[in-house]
């Protein structure tokens, strides 16, 4: 028997590294995998945990439980049609911690504090607004009273109606009203005229509940796609809500492709999704669909449109298909059909919250900027939400900042969707203004006559181009100020309600997060990298840091660390290995909310598995510090080759703004030697002359960064930088300009020396 055991070990000792042997030989490692586990180095790879999954309805039913009428919407324009006709009533009570004043009115302390937190105070006074008894609790601080002479100045008529507020400019006081805002003697101030329209969670949620059961009554199912192509306002919050419930995917567009221009990529998205719901602002910007969808020959979709202000096209705007004319329907009267077919509430909200993790949450588009054409983005209802999980840091109740969160970006933006779901889970309000990203609608928010309930705005997001503009503008509003108070210093604008600022959309450099750290003094700034193949990588962990203590990479600031969740490598691609930390590399990212796929299977090389899981080429050349830091340089394509040696733009344009205060933009230009080398284009010099901003570059940078050239915007004959709609810098067009510019130059040059001769 003992020599039995001894000749059974003896085998697996000689049989073991034998058998490793042969499967070495027969399934070598990968490539990308070669030598990695020799390497003494610290790797440029890190990760940030996981967490159990929630349906996207369980996350913003946080917000519904937690705060059922507080607001959720505050649009801070018109609605495009009634909405008083399909929205409940709805609100038992807005504040809890209201208390019986004196028969008549109710007193409440802050406004909003019961709902919203503590802090909602102006010029540091706690405010007391009294509510009228028969407002019954509603959102309302607002009441109609008979007015007299002496106060017929008044150019708005507040009408309240179904627990929503409206506001009607009319030309002096209609009907002998006037608004009326009830203040405590011992807080004088002024909240500004109120928002246009407010619902509640409450509200929100029924409506929604009554829109599902009557695009249910109409044919709509689970499961199908609804394409969008309307601006932002309470039909679009809706219209989310119901499509959650509901478990339809949307695919949201700009209004542009309603245009000619966009017919062409309307057409191709029509095609690929073949929707079953069609949502345009009214029937007449409708044709462009209908022509799409009978060119195409594609299933009919429901039709429906969010204003009924025109029923049909005029007889000049005809329709080609008649019968066209009268299929788009209202929102109100889609969900009037409510009642034709009662539906299980509770089963519906069952079946929300027990989503299917793969199900396409939604399909949203790249903003093209690199001048390819936008590339769908599928992005399941597990990635959306493991970015709700691992962004839950950004809009939170806990800081204030989803108190009212400013909403600008346009629905088909990336951040539109997954800032006002953030919000909607944190039970803030999001606040939707009507000109997209607007630093006049900032700062009107922010301390303006546009402030919603009375209070400044206390989350923002921002590009660095806004914060420029935004700097000039408050500037501009404080000189208006000091003059209308006859010089008067003492006061100013108030900012203090920003509690939090998200910047992003490019590189973020020094100069413009102390920039705008100076304009809000008592908010917390932080960088947010988002993409829309799969936001929510990174996570800020700075909010409690001066910024002059933030580690930055030269000039540039860091983008965070990576978020619960999420996996970041910094990739050699020279060596096909994980670079080491401080090497410049492609920024690789593995995580729940990465999409599997571009829709279609377009540009399928962005995406590879391995055995750490599936991961995304993001494009973006980046450095991952020492401590787990995170420095993205820029894109990958807006790398200049200069002699061999790759040389990122946001280096040398963070040096010249660094030394001349300018925002500058460096694009690059061929050379017939070099192949090609950085030129830089100024907003303005600031009293800089071109050879020291050059020697200056060439000193902190070295020899390598050495511009070809630069120039200022007004020799350019620009007037700004040309930005898309999302306020981000278009290269491409700077860089058509600079080489114009160049090319002038050397035609006049050769002229001149023409003439000589």
């Amino acid at each position: 028997m003992l020599r039995l055991l001894l000749l059974c070990v003896a085998s697996r000792l000689l049989i073991k590294p034998i058998s490793s042997f042969l499967h070495s030989l027969l399934f070598p490692k990968a490539a990308e995998g070669e030598g990695e586990d020799d390497r003494s180095e610290p790797l440029a790879e890190v990760d940030g945990g996981v967490w159990r999954h929630m349906s996207v309805f369980e996350h913003i039913e946080l917000g519904l439980k937690k705060s059922p009428d507080a607001p959720a919407v505050i649009c801070l324009f018109p609605a495009q049609d009634s909405l008083d006709e399909w929205v409940e009533h709805g609100v038992e009570r807005l504040q809890e911690n209201c208390r019986s004043g004196n028969g008549q009115t109710r007193q409440c302390n802050g406004n909003l504090e019961s709902h919203m937190g503590p802090g909602l105070q102006q010029n540091g006074v706690s405010r007391t607004i009294e509510l009228p008894q028969r407002q019954n609790g509603r959102l309302a601080q607002w009441e109609e009273e008979p007015s007299d002479d002496s106060n017929s100045g008044s150019d708005h008529h507040i009408e309240q109606d179904n627990g929503f507020l409206w506001t009607k400019r009319v030309n002096g006081v209609q009907a002998g009203q006037k608004a009326v805002v009830r203040r405590s003697v011992n807080a004088n101030l002024d909240l500004g005229p109120p928002p246009n329209l407010i619902l509640t969670y409450r509200q929100l949620h029924r409506a929604a509940l009554k829109l599902a059961a009557g695009l249910l009554a109409n044919g709509a199912q689970s499961d199908t796609t609804a394409v969008m192509l309307i601006p932002n306002g309470a039909e679009y919050a809706m219209l989310l809500w119901a499509f959650i419930l509901l478990r339809i995917t949307y695919v949201s567009l700009d209004t542009a492709s309603l245009d000619i221009s966009g017919f062409t990529g309307l057409k191709h998205t029509l095609r690929t999704v073949k929707p079953q719901l069609v949502i345009v602002p009214d029937p007449a910007s409708g044709k462009a669909v209908d022509v799409a969808v009978s060119e195409l020959r594609l299933a009919q979709p429901i039709r429906l449109c969010i204003s009924s202000s025109s029923s049909a096209p005029s007889s000049s705007d005809a329709v080609p298909d008649p019968a066209s004319a009268t299929s788009w329907r209202s929102l109100a009267s889609v969900a009037a059909d409510a009642a034709k077919r009662p539906i299980d509430e509770a089963g519906l909200l069952s079946a929300a919250r027990n989503d299917r993790p793969g199900r396409i949450h939604y399909i949203l588009f790249t903003s093209g900027t690199s001048g390819a054409a936008p590339k769908g983005c599928p992005l399941t209802v597990a990635g959306m939400s493991h970015v709700l999980h691992s962004q839950s840091w950004l809009v939170d109740a806990e800081s204030g900042a989803a108190r009212l969160a400013l909403q600008q970006a346009h629905n088909s933006r990336a951040i539109a969707p997954l800032q006002t779901l953030q919000t909607w889970r944190a039970g803030g309000a999001v606040v939707m203004t009507g000109r997209g990203l607007s630093v006049a609608d900032v700062a009107d928010a922010v301390c303006g006559p546009a402030r919603p309930l009375g209070h400044g705005a206390t989350f923002v997001v921002m590009t660095p181009p806004m914060v420029h503009e935004l700097a000039a503008e408050l500037a501009a509003r404080r000189r208006r100020l000091r003059l209308e108070n006859g010089g008067d210093t003492t006061r100013g604008l108030d900012v203090s309600s920003v509690r939090r600022i998200q910047l992003g959309g490019d590189a973020i450099t020094k100069d413009v997060i102390t920039k705008c750290a100076a304009l809000f003094p008592q908010a917390q700034v932080c960088v947010n990298h988002g993409m829309t193949e799969g936001p929510g990588a990174f996570m800020w962990p700075f909010f409690d840091t001066p910024v002059a203590s933030i580690p930055f990479f030269g000039e540039l600031c860091p983008v965070g660390v990576a978020a619960p969740g999420s996996v970041v490598r910094i990739w050699d691609a020279d060596r096909k290995r994980v670079a080491e930390k401080g090497q410049l590399g492609e920024l690789h990212i593995s995580k729940g909310s990465i999409i599997r796929h571009y829709l279609g299977g377009r540009s399928d090389e962005s995406f590879y598995e391995d055995g750490k899981g599936r991961w995304f080429n993001t494009g973006d050349m980046a450095v991952l510090s020492q401590d787990g830091m995170v420095f993205v340089l820029g894109r990958r394509k807006d790398m200049i080759k200069r002699a061999g040696t790759g040389i990122m733009p946001a280096a040398i344009e963070s040096s010249i703004e660094a030394f001349t205060g300018a925002q500058t933009i460096v694009v690059s230009v061929p050379h017939d030697v070099l192949g090609a080398e950085p030129f830089a284009v100024l907003s303005a010099y600031n009293g800089k002359t071109a050879d020291q901003i050059k020697e200056r570059v060439r000193a902190v940078l070295g020899k390598h960064y050495m511009l070809g050239g630069l120039v200022s915007l007004e020799q350019l004959g620009l007037a700004a930088f040309p930005l898309n709609p999302t306020h981000k810098v278009v290269k491409s067009e700077v860089q058509t300009a600079v080489v114009n510019y160049l090319q002038r130059a050397s035609l006049e040059k050769t002229r001149s020396r023409e003439r000589v001769d």
